[in-house]
C-alpha cells in the first residue's frame, strides 16, 4: 500500500486550500491507521534538507507499506522486550504514597502496547473507556496521549524502535485526537495541518528540530522551516501564510525576552487569529515552566510528542 501526501506541494496564500477532503482510507498522511509490513520511506527522510530553506513547504513523507504480517510481528516484539516488563514492573506492589502516578503510568505503557498491536481498534477502545469514566479530553491528552508519544520517542532514541514503527504509533495516536475531537467535522481539515517551525531569536536550528520537522512530515503534516535570524521573520511568515501551530526550539534562557516578544508577535500578525504556539529545546526540558513565562500554549519533548501536541493544538483552534 503507498500511503501518499495529505495534498500537493502547491503553495496558497492567505487561508487554507480549498480543495475538497479525500475520502479517510488515504492512510498515515490522514490519521488512518495503515495495514502494517514492510515500510520504507523516500531518500528525503534521510538527504537532511531543511524544510522551506528557500522559502516554502515540504509536504507530508511518501511511505510504502507492505507485507503486514511481518510488520506487526516486529511490532510485537517491541511490545513484547520493552513495554510489558513495564507493565509487569508496574503491576507490582507498590508503596501507597503515589498511585496516582503509578496509574497514570502504567496506563501510558497499556496505550504504547496498543497503539503498537495489529488492531487500532484496540487503542480506541481503551481510551474510550478512560473517557467513560469520566477522564477529561484535556487530561486525556496531558496524562496519557503526550506522554505515550514521548514513550515511542524515547524507544526510538533507543533504537529499540525504527522510524517507521514509530510512525505507525504516533499516527494512531493522532487518530485518537481526530476522533474524540471530531475533526471529521471539519471542512477542508487535512489542508489545515501546516506548520512553521523556527528556531528562538538568538539561536540556530539543532539536529532536534530537524528530527521533530521529519516526524511532522511523516505525521501528514506539511513544514516550513525558518532558518533566519531575525527575531520579526516567523511573524511575517505567519502574516503571508496560514499555519495551525507556529513551533521554536529553545537551547538557553539567554534570550527569553525576545521569544516571548516574537511570540506575541506571531500571534497579533497571523493569517490564524487562534494559532497555536509550542516550544521545545534543551532549556524547556531543564524548566517546563518557560511555556508560561514566554507565552505558549505548550511543549514537547520529542518529535513523536511534537506531532500530538500539533494534531491537540490544530483541534484546539478547529473546535
Amino acid at each position: 500500500m503507498r500511503l501518499q501526501p495529505a495534498l500537493s506541494s502547491d503553495r496558497y496564500r492567505g487561508r487554507p486550500h480549498s480543495k475538497m477532503r479525500r475520502p479517510d482510507r488515504v492512510g498515515m498522511a490522514d490519521d488512518q491507521d495503515e495495514d502494517g509490513g514492510m515500510a520504507s520511506v523516500k531518500p528525503d527522510f534521510l538527504s537532511g534538507e531543511d524544510a522551506g530553506a528557500g522559502g516554502g513547504f515540504l509536504p507530508p513523507l511518501e511511505i510504502t507499506v507492505d507485507v503486514p504480517d511481518f510488520r506487526y510481528a516486529k511490532l510485537s516484539r517491541i511490545v513484547a522486550e520493552h513495554v510489558l516488563p513495564q507493565l509487569v514492573a508496574l503491576h507490582e506492589p507498590q508503596p501507597p504514597v503515589q498511585p496516582a502516578a503509578v496509574l497514570r503510568t502504567s496506563e501510558i505503557a497499556e496505550l504504547a502496547r496498543l497503539v503498537m498491536g495489529a488492531d487500532n481498534d484496540d487503542a480506541t477502545n481503551y481510551v474510550l473507556k478512560l473517557k467513560d469514566g469520566g477522564v477529561s479530553l484535556d487530561d486525556l491528552h496531558v496524562e496519557l496521549l503526550e506522554p505515550t508519544a514521548r514513550l515511542l520517542g524515547d524507544l526510538w532514541n533507543e533504537d529499540k524502535a525504527d522510524f517507521l514503527d514509530v510512525t505507525i504509533g504516533v499516527s494512531r495516536l493522532q487518530r485518537l485526537v481526530h476522533v474524540f475531537e471530531g475533526l471529521g467535522q471539519i471542512p477542508d481539515y487535512d489542508e489545515k495541518r501546516r506548520v512553521l517551525l523556527a528556531a528562538a531569536p538568538g539561536e540556530q536550528h539543532s539536529l532536534g528540530s530537524t528530527i521533530v520537522q521529519k516526524f511532522l512530515r511523516a505525521g501528514g503534516w506539511h513544514v516550513w522551516s525558518c532558518a533566519s535570524p531575525d527575531a520579526g521573520e516567523p511573524a511575517e511568515i505567519a502574516a503571508r501564510e496560514w499555519f495551525a501551530v507556529v513551533g521554536f526550539s529553545l537551547g538557553s534562557d539567554v534570550h527569553l525576552g525576545l521569544l516571548k516578544d516574537a511570540i506575541a508577535l506571531v500571534r497579533a500578525r497571523s493569517l490564524n487569529p487562534r494559532v497555536g504556539i509550542m516550544i521545545g529545546g534543551s532549556a524547556v526540558s531543564r524548566d517546563p515552566d518557560l511555556v508560561r513565562k514566554v507565552g505558549a500554549d505548550g511543549t514537547a519533548a520529542n518529535g513523536p510528542a511534537a506531532v500530538v501536541l500539533a494534531k491537540k493544538l490544530l483541534a484546539e483552534a478547529l473546535v
